[in-house]
């Protein structure tokens, strides 16, 4: 992954420039020095982040169930008990009511993409891989693929891949395109579904946030404003 200003890091989390450099100085966040700045690892910031996110993260099952209902499942939904159901409608519906009104600041847009990357962080255990990049147009069209962030749907320009693989196809994958695990430059992220659980391509809650997770501003803002779109389409079902 790409390094990141002291500044920049600082917005991320929330904190004043000396907190970064106090954090740097005590190995908590990684970093190099480059000429007379310092420039702070994005993993290393991302690692931080989550341990700072709010709010308890939903079981897999129960941020599934929410993606489900906004998606008009009827085969998963019946597949819950009532109870369940009736919980997913009301964290959807909690969810929703973020984006009653739009955001008037970026202050309103990180705090909503810092909810969605908290209820949704178990929905797949997520791992990072590297590839070679003349490999990535040909891996982001692999069949393997459950569903895959494309720049044209996301509206988010990247050369990088990030998808859904059920876990059996996980290695078969990683062996075909010489994928190797990746602390630092990673290109792939594969997010590994639960067993037996379907990815939902067209969803855009998942797609929300899968961009909520990548943190950059215009990723959040693009992850609020498909929010709006699902709080849209379901107000427009519920009539």
């Amino acid at each position: 992954m790409a390094s990141v200003s002291v500044a920049e890091a600082a917005r991320r989390l929330g904190v004043g420039v000396p907190r970064i450099h106090q954090r740097i100085a005590n190995g908590s966040l990684r970093a190099e020095r480059i000429g007379s700045q310092w420039v702070v690892d994005e993993l290393s910031l991302l690692r931080a982040a989550e341990r700072n996110e709010p709010g308890r993260p939903l079981s897999e099952r129960s941020a599934w169930a929410i993606i489900a209902l906004a998606e008009g499942d009827e085969e998963a939904l019946a597949a819950l008990a009532p109870v369940e159901r009736s919980r997913a409608r009301a964290r959807l519906d909690d969810l929703l009511s973020l984006v009653a009104e739009p955001p008037r600041a970026e202050g309103d847009v990180r705090r909503i993409a810092s909810v969605l990357r908290s209820r949704f962080r178990k929905r797949a255990v997520r791992e990072l891989r590297k590839a070679a990049d003349a490999d990535l147009p040909q891996l982001r069209e692999d069949a393997r693929w459950e569903s895959v962030l494309s720049p044209a749907v996301s509206g988010i320009a990247s050369h990088d891949v990030d998808g859904y693989l059920a876990a059996d196809d996980v290695e078969p994958l990683s062996r075909a395109f010489l994928l190797l695990p990746a602390d630092e430059g990673a290109n792939v992220v594969i997010h590994v579904l639960p067993r037996g659980q379907r990815a939902h391509p067209e969803s855009k809650l998942l797609l929300a946030a899968d961009l909520a997770e990548q943190r950059g501003p215009r990723e959040e803002l693009r992850a609020v404003e498909l929010l709006r779109d699902v709080a849209e389409a379901r107000d427009g079902v519920e009539r």
